[in-house]
């Protein structure tokens, strides 16, 4: 009885698969859509995994930049804030006078004074050992020194003046006595300095008046405005080199005998910048 049913069953589902349409057989049906009696053994698929995205690490932070080492003052530096301390210890002495205040002042005056003999002492050896640095050299600075130098001075400006006077001329330009009562004594100078030294000093009048000293002085008719002291005071002395046309002003107003032998000697035989 069994039997028969069965085979009934199988015929019937052959004979029912005779009238469709006939399907081939494939290994693929899982992914039909109609897949009713085989989807029981089809799994859905697998989607492939991805593949992880290598994450790139971040850089490294910097290192951190290494401190610049601190700068060493310069002496200037050095000393502007030594100033500065000195004048705070001593303000702080002079507005809050306690003990303590006082004596950092009187400690620090201590110190400047010591910093002053070292370097005093340093000064004065080099001194002694540098003959291009000290001044006693050519200007001697003891007693005795002075002397014999004053008299050489002396005696190289007299000769100087000498020269100079005899060789270019020296020019005394005045008012009369009446209007000029320096340009009197000053022509009495002069006079005594002719007779001193043999030479010969040409006076001109400006103003057409007499100089006691030079009754027969030139008159100026224009010529002080040619060379271009017309403007200068009364009296004015003027070294005049009548070859070369050259003219030096040593000096307006009164001027002694020996202040007119040392801008003679000046201004003839010193070059400019080379006195001091």
């Amino acid at each position: 009885m069994r039997k028969l049913l069965l085979t009934s069953i199988i015929y019937g589902a052959l004979s029912g698969a005779a009238f469709s349409e006939a399907q081939p057989f494939r290994l693929d049906m899982c992914s039909d859509t109609n897949t009713s009696g085989w989807s029981f053994y089809c799994r859905p698929p697998v989607e492939p995994e991805e593949e992880p995205v290598a994450e790139t690490p971040p850089p490294p932070a910097p290192a951190p930049a290494p401190e610049p080492a601190p700068r060493e003052m310069t002496y200037t530096e050095q000393m502007m804030a030594y100033r500065a301390l000195i004048d705070e210890t001593k303000h702080r002495a002079i507005l809050e006078p306690t003990r303590e205040n006082v004596l950092a002042y009187m400690e620090i005056n201590k110190q400047i004074g010591d910093r002053a003999g070292a370097f005093t002492d340093q000064w004065q050896r080099i001194l002694f050992e540098t003959p291009s640095l000290n001044a006693n050299v050519d200007s001697p600075l003891a007693s005795a020194g002075i002397g014999v130098y004053q008299d050489q001075m002396r005696v190289a400006r007299e000769e100087t003046f000498k020269n100079v006077v005899n060789e270019a001329g020296l020019m005394f330009i005045f008012n009369g006595d009446e209007r000029c009562g320096i340009c009197r004594v000053q022509g009495q100078i002069l006079t005594d300095m002719e007779s001193r030294y043999g030479v010969t000093i040409l006076a001109v009048s400006k103003d057409g008046y007499g100089n006691s000293s030079y009754p027969d002085a030139y008159v100026d008719e224009g010529r002080l405005a040619d060379l271009g002291l017309d403007e200068y005071p009364a009296p004015t002395l003027v070294l005049a080199d009548p070859q070369t046309h050259e003219i030096a002003v040593i000096g307006s107003g009164l001027i002694t005998a020996d202040e007119i032998l040392e801008r003679v000697f000046v201004i003839t035989q010193i070059p400019v910048g080379e006195r001091y």
